[in-house]
């Protein structure tokens, strides 16, 4: 899990922070002078990126183009599976696990995969190529973080930005959690502002501001926010978990402390098993929590649950209340919407 660090250690950080700069810099100078080869695929390509590690809210945000563009095009997710124990390419089926082709790509597929394909590989460029020749009728490839795969060329770089955690007020790894330059901001077609609270005409002014210092001029700046369903239990024979009801948390994801802080807004909250990132739960973890959950309800995010509820059944564990709680992407106006479907028809009806 990545964690603060305090003022003086990250200014120990600083000269490995200006080495890995210093690495990133030449190596984009490198794809930027043609010095390495760049393939753009000959289908529509929208990445959905950003310049920090973990935890912008990528995957709400595709499943959110998802709704958007699938009633009108024919639309595939290509994502690098991370967290996979596989290599090369593949493609979600009902029989994939999380070990297969990764958490994240897993749960899209559970959402989306009776109409929209999910495939896996880590060089995306392999992947689009791959794409392209099995399904040549695919219109639009979603594709999931790939703002530092620089070996493609995306028709349109979506940049997204942690209102939390905004990218300007951040420093290179190790000493801050920038993949890369601030700079970096100029590949960008548009920038997204993600997990925004409520905000005033001024502060939206002030991030914008702030935002065009590295964009290209005129990059369209949009505000989303999530929105929480109500949980879902793992299981049917479950009661519903309401709000202000007493749970337990449980995550493997980048920014717990952001699922802990929305919780404690609609529950009343016992205590949070915080695990890393794209965490490999265990037989003798989900035991644990089966035990805590007779007494408080076990609440987990949708990409915590499609690697949990495989452990429950193998366990022939369908009592224990578990519930994940779905989030779904909301912006503030119809703009983004008016942007994305114009520059899409723009490009694939002519």
């Amino acid at each position: 899990m990545l964690r603060k660090l305090s003022n003086d250690m990250k200014w120990v950080l600083w000269p490995f922070s200006l080495l890995y700069g210093l690495i990133t810099s030449l190596r984009n100078y490198a794809y930027d002078k043609g010095v390495k080869k760049v393939y753009r695929s000959s289908i529509y390509t929208i990445n959905i990126g950003n310049l920090t590690v973990g935890g912008t809210g990528k995957t709400p945000h595709i499943e959110y183009l998802v709704r958007l563009l699938n009633s009108h095009f024919q639309v595939a997710i290509l994502s690098r599976g991370y967290g996979r124990k596989t290599k090369g390419f593949g493609q979600a089926s009902n029989s994939s696990t999380a070990n297969e082709i990764g958490d994240e790509p897993l749960q899209l597929y559970g959402k989306f995969g009776d109409k929209v394909p999910v495939y896996v590989c880590e060089k995306r460029a392999q992947g689009l190529q791959e794409i392209e020749l099995r399904t040549p009728d695919t219109q639009i490839i979603l594709l999931d973080d790939a703002f530092q795969h620089r070996a493609i060329l995306p028709n349109l770089n979506l940049l997204l930005t942690d209102y939390g955690r905004l990218f300007y007020n951040d420093h290179i790894l190790p000493m801050g959690l920038l993949r890369e330059s601030k700079q970096g901001a100029k590949r960008a077609n548009a920038v997204i502002v993600t997990k925004c609270p409520e905000l005033t005409k001024e502060d939206k002014s002030q991030i914008i501001k702030e935002i065009h210092r590295y964009t290209q001029p005129n990059t369209p700046i949009f505000f989303s926010t999530f929105d929480y369903a109500l949980p879902i239990p793992y299981f049917d024979s479950n009661p519903h978990l309401e709000y202000n009801s007493t749970c337990w948390l449980v995550s493997g994801i980048a920014q717990p402390r952001t699922f802990e802080q929305a919780a404690s807004d609609f529950f009343t909250l016992k205590g949070h098993s915080a695990m890393g990132d794209h965490h490999a739960f265990t037989e003798e973890e989900v035991r644990k929590w089966a035990k805590i959950s007779e007494d408080n309800p076990i609440l987990t995010t949708e990409k915590d649950w499609v690697k949990i509820k495989p452990i429950l059944v193998k366990l022939s564990f369908m009592k224990p209340q578990f519930y994940y709680w779905p989030v779904q992407v909301k912006f503030d106006t119809n703009d983004f919407d008016n942007f994305i479907l114009t520059e899409v028809k723009q490009r694939i009806l002519v």
